[in-house]
């Protein structure tokens, strides 16, 4: 009799889904031009997202990485519909996202009227390898709370093309692996807390010291819903395995049928 071999596919089939966008500046060079000419790309697997941020040109050569590119996030319920209430001045981060420059100059951000309040802040400011990144949960009239460096590459540079971050959805209270969204706007500030009109959204307003700029628009980045690896393998498996047995037992139970007949 013909012996029956099982064959594992593990190595042969892949259900990790990956979700990703581009978001593209809105073409200010207020600053230089580094964001408002240039991209941003997010991707996921469920957990962990990752972020690729391409430096702008500018239009008259690439638009130097020297001032702090701020993302705020709207992934649960509650939040700030405004920087106007935030006072933390205790690092140019902070400052960024708060709109101080420590001397008591504000500058503020004024998120839309309606379907986005700001939970968290990402700051990044790659021109020192120190103090370079952080994930803030925002805090009014108080010190933000500081979750984490979100992994900035490369660092002491400002002219790279290309820089990336990443985190985990869960620490922008997500659920890993259930699939979601969260909101953001993004907005290039400099270290005393001026907002420049440099984004992926759009602004109206201006951005001199002690005046305010008003976000027109957000993006919603929804996340990649994992498959069940195991137990979709589990499913093929048991289908080549049903396949291979009728293979291999069709003969025998002929030669049977044949032998019971009178």
């Amino acid at each position: 009799m013909k012996k029956l071999w099982v064959v594992g596919l593990g190595g042969l089939l892949s259900f990790n889904s990956v979700r990703g966008a581009i978001y593209n500046g809105n073409g200010s060079t207020y600053f230089g031009g580094a964001v408002g000419t240039g991209s941003l790309q997010l991707t996921d697997n469920g957990t962990a997202l990752s972020g690729t941020f391409t430096r702008g040109t500018g239009g008259q050569g690439p638009g130097s990485f020297a001032d702090i590119l701020v993302i705020f996030i709207d992934s649960k319920t509650g939040g700030f519909s405004s920087t106007s209430g935030f006072t933390d001045a205790s690092s140019l981060l902070t400052k960024a996202i708060s709109g101080l420059d420590g001397t008591g100059n504000r500058t503020i951000a004024d998120f839309p009227t309606s379907g986005f309040l700001a939970d968290y802040a990402i700051a990044l400011r790659p021109f020192s390898s120190v103090g370079s990144d952080q994930l803030y949960q925002l805090v009014n009239g108080g010190s933000h709370v500081m979750l984490g460096s979100v992994g900035l590459s490369p660092t002491a540079t400002t002219s790279s093309s290309t820089y990336t971050f990443n985190l985990n959805l869960s620490d922008l209270g997500m659920i890993a692996g259930q699939g979601g969204s969260f909101k953001f706007e993004s907005s290039y500030v400099s270290s005393a807390g001026v907002h420049s009109l440099e984004s992926f959204e759009t602004f109206t307003g201006d951005s001199e010291p002690q005046n305010t700029v008003t976000f027109d628009t957000f993006h919603t980045y929804v996340t990649a819903v994992p498959e069940p690896t195991n137990q979709a393998l589990a499913v093929f498996s048991g289908f080549v395995l049903v396949g291979v047995a009728s293979t291999h037992l069709r003969r025998p139970l002929r030669r049977l049928v044949r032998l019971a007949r009178p």
